[in-house]
């Protein structure tokens, strides 16, 4: 896995990061999902965030994608291009 993914429903724009937990990758790879929805011109609504082992990540991602999600760059935090 990398260190994130994103994901994001076309219809709705709800948007979900997939990430790494650095701390228990070696021994329990554990991974955080936080979701929520961009908004334009304001903070994104951060939702939830969920703390999975990663099989259950790696689950969530499939299934997000056979309904259709799309991935997406990053959609806030850091690492979004300005």
């Amino acid at each position: 896995m990398q260190k994130q993914g994103w994901l994001q429903d076309p219809k709705t724009k709800n948007t979900k990061r997939f990430h790494r937990d650095e701390k228990s990758w070696l021994r329990y790879p554990k991974v955080f999902i936080d979701s929520g929805r961009p908004l334009p011109n304001e903070h994104t609504l951060l939702k939830s965030r969920s703390y999975v082992a990663l099989h259950e990540a790696e689950e969530e991602w499939m299934k997000l994608q056979q309904e259709g999600w799309r991935k997406v760059s990053p959609q806030w935090g850091s690492d979004v291009d300005v």
